[in-house]
């Protein structure tokens, strides 16, 4: 399948600071590489300037990985809000569904660390069921994650072409995101004994391949007190046998640039706003949500897709200042991808779906 394009990426700009006199560049990139949060200049109501550790306080920042070597995807995460900080991973079973979740909270950053940014830097996490490193460069990501039921060391090569935006949120805040595809996997998922997915209680050993594959959800900025995001998420191979990557989003980031965008074989293809209807709400039609891009006449692109749900990583907590209610879902999305003449089809392939509220 050839894709004919009348964008290039490399059009985009490289910058070196996303923070420029005091203030956020905001668009689409080729690469930011470094985000200089603390040398953005807030003012409270009283126009006077933030000290850098109300900034630091005030940052959110979270990274997630997805890791896929069949039956098994592993998605793992570690986000801080700094009044808490948490991590999760769970592994599924493609073939069996089976889904087995690790997670942990720690108040404040306590036995964390968050250093630097997603080119040069580290987040950490430290907790007796589920231990992470993360370390960035800009060749690679490395992984290194032990937990009760799973231990992880992968290097992940980084994309080229990968997805960097930075847009307005509410009156004073911004958001930036960096979303990307890895090309080369290498590494390995130590299954442990105490895991319901071994087979006679013992340790099985999976060693990544050159068909593993793996993406990156890499964000940092000042959002709304209340936030909420619907997500789509698909890491796959098409029939044909090209390597298939989408991100597509309703939230956060929806002030004059989509971050949403496909990747074909590595090569990024941007890609319209999208509007996701959830109708599972209702018991009576528990397999639908909607995905779709409503096209006004300005573009060549369509997407419309439907995700039936198969299970669900669900965690609810309740702090009262603070408060989450996410929901990722596991599941098979079925529809197309429009490019100008060309068309993604997609038939019960395996992919995420999110759904967060957040009050931080």
């Amino acid at each position: 399948m050839g894709v004919v394009k009348d964008f290039n990426h490399s059009s985009l700009p490289i910058i070196n600071n996303l923070i420029e006199d005091g203030q956020p560049v905001f668009g689409i990139f080729q690469q930011v590489q470094n985000i200089n949060y603390l040398n953005y200049q807030s003012y409270l109501i009283s126009q006077k300037r933030l000290p850098d550790w109300r900034k630091d306080l005030k940052v959110n920042q979270f990274c997630f990985i997805q890791i896929i070597e069949p039956p098994y995807r592993i998605c793992l995460a570690l986000a801080t809000i700094k009044l808490a900080t948490s991590a999760f991973v769970y592994l599924y079973n493609d073939t069996t569904q089976q889904l087995e979740v690790c997670e942990a909270l720690q108040p404040l950053t306590h036995k964390a660390r968050f250093l630097g940014d997603h080119y040069q830097g580290q987040m950490s996490f430290s907790h007796s069921k589920l231990s992470l490193t993360l370390d960035f460069d800009p060749m690679q990501v490395s992984v290194d994650l032990d937990s009760q039921h799973l231990k992880l060391a992968a290097e992940l090569t980084r994309n080229v072409q990968p997805l960097s935006i930075c847009t307005p949120t509410g009156r004073r805040g911004w958001t930036f995101t960096q979303k990307e595809p890895f090309t080369t996997i290498v590494g390995e998922l130590l299954i442990k004994t105490s895991s319901k997915m071994t087979a006679n209680h013992q340790d099985e050993l999976v060693r990544f391949s050159e068909t593993t594959i793996a993406n990156l959800d890499w964000t940092l900025g000042y959002m709304r007190h209340e936030t909420n995001w619907f997500w789509a998420c698909i890491n796959s191979y098409l029939a044909e046998g090209r390597h298939f990557a989408l991100n597509l989003s309703m939230g956060v980031n929806e002030t004059g640039a989509s971050e949403n965008a496909c990747w074909l074989d590595g090569e990024i293809y941007h890609l319209p706003p999208v509007l996701f209807v959830r109708k599972d709400f209702d018991s009576s039609a528990q397999n639908s949500w909607h995905i779709y891009h409503q096209n006004l006449g300005w573009s060549n692109i369509d997407i419309d897709l439907r995700f039936t749900p198969i299970t669900v990583y669900k965690k609810t907590d309740d702090f009262g200042v603070v408060a989450s209610i996410f929901e990722q879902w596991i599941g098979e999305y079925s529809g197309e991808i429009r490019l100008q003449e060309q068309v993604i089809r997609l038939d019960k392939v395996l992919g995420l779906a999110e759904d967060h509220f957040a009050k931080w």
